[in-house]
């Protein structure tokens, strides 16, 4: 399900300070596999190439906080992003524009059909009203669409019926 938020009602930390956002926008899936299995197929960046729009992603490191990645995307061409935090089932991922942050973070949790999986999207910074406008309104329709593909991609890669995408 999704929500969206113009002006969040509770601040979010990043580095340390509270941050509120000029827009925040949120949604959920389950996926029939273990928890362990959902963390680790998305913790590997190679699957998120199952994104239509996306043609590489690379990590400079392991997925651990303070690692650089790059996403090569067809509509948006090259976007720089960082691990903020990563804890085992949660991560946070930045991705810094002129004028503002747009932050991800994203949570995988056990439920009574295997995994729930939740990422919250957010734009903050002097700018992030402008962004939200246009930017914030492509996640809105983006984000459920791609979380559903990513829920079927881990279950079909658990029940063998459909490769690994980082396994080819």
């Amino acid at each position: 399900m999704g929500r969206r938020t113009l002006q969040q009602d509770r601040p979010m930390l990043r580095e340390g300070r509270a941050v509120d956002p000029a827009w925040r926008f949120e949604y959920s899936v389950t996926c029939a596999v273990p928890v362990e299995f959902a963390w680790e197929f998305w913790t590997d960046v190679r699957n998120w190439s199952l994104d239509a729009d996306v043609e590489a992603v690379t990590l400079d490191g392991p997925f651990a906080a303070g690692a650089r990645g790059r996403t090569i995307s067809r509509s948006s061409g090259v976007i720089q992003w960082r691990i903020a935090d990563v804890q085992q089932g949660r991560a946070v991922l930045d991705f810094p524009a002129p004028g503002a942050n747009a932050n991800f973070v994203w949570t995988f949790s056990e439920c009574s059909v295997g995994t729930t999986i939740r990422q919250e999207a957010s734009l903050s910074g002097p700018e992030a009203q402008r962004y939200a406008e246009g930017f914030g309104r492509a996640l809105e329709e983006g984000i459920p669409a791609g979380m559903r593909k990513l829920s079927g991609a881990i279950e079909a890669a658990h029940s063998g019926c459909a490769p690994n995408i980082a396994a080819q």
